[in-house]
């Protein structure tokens, strides 16, 4: 096979669908996106140092918001390790107040029980002195 039919013979059976695309493939005039102006070339380190120091720049804020934020988080998880103690501790003093709050209650409990005997004590003291003065036999006024 001739060379000439060998390159028509392959570009003819293989149609990759690319319609359309001809005028980038075809026209060198046609600036692909690689070559439009923002690109740099091996020869245009100055464009490409300036964005690599913004690049480093900004991965610094970033480098140091993180620590920032981990620093942050590490002092308001020790807060709150502070407040949980502190709530335990405060648990426990309230429970204590409650014990000796359940203690007082029954005490006054017990001494409301005999609160209507020693209201009437006076009486039955009267009652005693009065028997006892009848069985001596001393009159009272």
């Amino acid at each position: 096979m001739s060379e000439a039919q060998r390159k028509q013979k392959p570009e003819q059976e293989s149609d990759l669908g690319l319609g359309g695309f001809e005028p980038f493939f075809e026209d060198p005039s046609v600036k692909l996106p690689s070559e439009e102006v923002n690109a740099t070339t091996s020869g245009d380190s100055s464009y490409l140092n300036g964005q690599v120091g913004k690049l480093v720049d900004k991965l610094t804020e970033l480098i140091t918001l993180n620590v920032d934020q981990r620093v942050e988080t590490a002092r308001i998880a020790n807060q709150l390790i502070e407040n949980q103690r502190q709530l335990v501790a405060t648990q426990q003093i309230l429970i204590r107040l409650m014990e000796r709050s359940i203690e007082l209650t029954r005490h006054i409990s017990a001494i409301e029980e005999k609160l209507p005997a020693v209201f009437e004590l006076p009486a039955m003291v009267e009652q005693l002195r009065m028997k006892v003065a009848q069985m001596e036999g001393i009159e009272l006024d």
